[in-house]
């Protein structure tokens, strides 16, 4: 004896003309929330790299500001090391400011940098609007190197080990030989 086939009556949950409703939900639904999520994710990642590259810039402005001798210098030296560090990386920032803050210049100071770029979200995923970032980096100036504003020579008197003091002949106290 052969089974017969079940017909339509045999399963009750399922009304008839509901065949293939899934593939509508899937297509309807379930794709174009999963295309958004990748694209959501693909700008946060985006951003995400976007924040350590500015992260990386001023910290770059940073050290090229404390190497320089005289304050004057040091901003100029900390605007073209963001940008050159930006543009090395490849950001486009549609405004860019480098602010150099050089109240603690002297010896043993330090020297901070707060770069600060605008990012079109249009370039990232296709999004109407602008971030702006922030980043700020300090550097340490050497204590033993000599700077525009700081004494340079030691005073006559001036103990041995001091940040100051200068080898050479002491009645020539100052004079490098």
């Amino acid at each position: 004896m052969m089974p017969t086939p079940p017909d339509d009556t045999t399963r009750p949950n399922r009304p008839r003309g509901q065949g293939g409703s899934v593939s509508v939900e899937l297509a309807g639904f379930v794709l174009p929330a999963m295309l958004i999520s990748i694209i959501l994710v693909a700008v946060a990642f985006r951003l995400a790299v976007t924040r350590l590259d500015l992260n990386t810039a001023s910290a770059s402005a940073a050290r090229a500001a404390s190497l320089q001798h005289d304050p004057t210098s040091a901003i100029t030296a900390a605007q073209q090391a963001a940008e050159s560090n930006l543009t090395a990386r490849a950001i486009t920032c549609t405004r860019l400011t480098v602010t150099t803050d050089t109240s603690r210049w002297h010896r043993g100071g330090a020297v901070t940098v707060t770069v600060g770029c605008t990012i079109s979200l249009r370039r990232m995923g296709g999004f109407a609007g602008q971030v702006t970032a922030t980043s700020t980096s300090t550097a340490p100036i050497d204590t033993y190197r000599p700077l525009a504003q700081a004494p340079v020579w030691p005073t006559p008197g001036t103990p041995m080990g001091h940040p100051n003091w200068v080898p050479g002949n002491p009645t020539r106290t100052g004079v490098r030989e």
